[in-house]
């Protein structure tokens, strides 16, 4: 159906995911980031690739919003990022 890939790391900076907007400052804080989202096109906009995070964030002990993403981000990794964190995301 769908996997996400994902290790630990301390190098963050907040993003509002808007076009040219420019990343926040840095942050050290220990978080999970994740490396890729992959779903099989029959799976997709089930919730699949949402449950993955949210699973991720639990296994971790965060919320979805302290998640990092890895960079760069496809536009559909961006609408998909927007959709569980419209506040912004964390980016390595």
């Amino acid at each position: 159906m769908g996997y996400l890939t994902a290790h630990d790391t301390d190098q963050h900076r907040l993003w509002d995911l808007n076009d040219g907007s420019q990343y926040g400052n840095q942050d050290d804080t220990l978080r999970p980031r994740i490396g890729l989202v992959w779903v099989a096109d029959v799976y997709r906009r089930q919730g699949v690739g949402a449950t993955l995070v949210h699973t991720l964030a639990d296994d971790f002990g965060c919320q979805i919003a302290d998640v990092s993403w890895s960079t760069p981000l496809s536009d559909a990794g961006r609408r998909f990022a927007r959709q569980l964190s419209p506040a912004g995301i964390w980016v390595t």
